[in-house]
């Protein structure tokens, strides 16, 4: 399996959340890209992990780390913790998710409530039909209303109304990030805090909670923004983590840049050791 120009990128996504593409489609880009460990998170769904881990076991030459994206509230801004090596066939780790997509569902009825009453209606089946198998999300609300003709593009619906200090904008209400890492842990995944450069504060109440990680390799931050985070994870004894938060090719910035962020290698082999601690 080892590759010249191997890469590890642990945070990406397919169609199965917010991401572009198939879990198939995204196996395919990853190998093209060079990436030999790809960290697959969609939002609060595994409903795309079996079908990339078979792409990647008839591939043969790229592993699957089976992860997924938590969405949680604090402090009226959402924060993510990903759950990295989660056995997306446990019943127990199956209603975790529903529990959370559960939370997105109320949260859309919400904020389709909120449009509606400023006056830019958007229908909920039309949502939902934009979503498919997906667990809802913003992004299919902006889409909706692109749809609708409301805005031109779904960055104008983020920035008109479903932005956090937007009108239409609404907080979960499923979890806070302490609830998401004690659930994470108890289903035997390991915790990590997702992009948490403006949130760092948090840490040692999730730590007494039980995380093992934070994401220091993100394609959104720069080279020194890393070094403090990679900095801030030895002080604290946490893993550091990384990825690209890839959502497809033809999405802006950091979000096309999947296999472009420089993680260690070693960080594979060491989530792998947090998980036997956690068992």
């Amino acid at each position: 399996m080892a590759k010249t120009n191997a890469r590890v990128d642990l945070h990406a996504h397919t169609n199965a959340s917010d991401g572009e593409h198939s879990p198939e489609e995204l196996i395919q880009i990853a190998r093209e890209r060079g990436v030999t460990f790809l960290g697959i998170a969609d939002h609060d769904t595994l409903a795309g992990l079996e079908r990339a881990v078979a792409a990647a076991t008839q591939a043969g030459d790229i592993q699957v780390i089976p992860a997924v994206e938590f969405s949680t509230d604090w402090e009226k801004r959402e924060i993510h913790v990903l759950a990295y090596l989660v056995d997306y066939l446990d019943p127990a780790t199956i209603a975790l998710a529903a529990k959370f997509r559960e939370g997105r569902l109320g949260r859309a009825q919400k904020i389709l409530a909120k449009l509606d009453a400023l006056g830019v209606p958007v229908e909920f089946n039309k949502v939902a039909a934009i979503a498919g198998d997906a667990a809802i999300g913003r992004p299919h609300v902006a889409r909706a209303l692109v749809e609708a003709g409301h805005v031109a593009t779904v960055q104008e619906a983020f920035d008109k109304y479903l932005a956090s200090d937007k009108p239409a904008y609404v907080e979960y209400e499923s979890a806070s990030p302490h609830q998401a890492v004690e659930m994470i842990r108890a289903v035997g995944a390991v915790p990590v805090l997702a992009h948490p450069l403006d949130v760092t504060r948090i840490l040692p109440e999730l730590i007494s909670h039980g995380l093992v990680g934070i994401e220091c390799y993100y394609a959104q931050y720069n080279a020194r923004e890393q070094r403090e985070l990679v900095d801030l994870a030895k002080q604290y004894g946490l893993l550091a983590t990384g990825g690209s938060d890839f959502h497809g090719l033809n999405r802006m910035g950091h979000m096309s840049a999947l296999g472009k962020v420089d993680v260690p290698m070693e960080v594979v082999e060491k989530l792998k050791q947090a998980k036997e601690k956690i068992k």
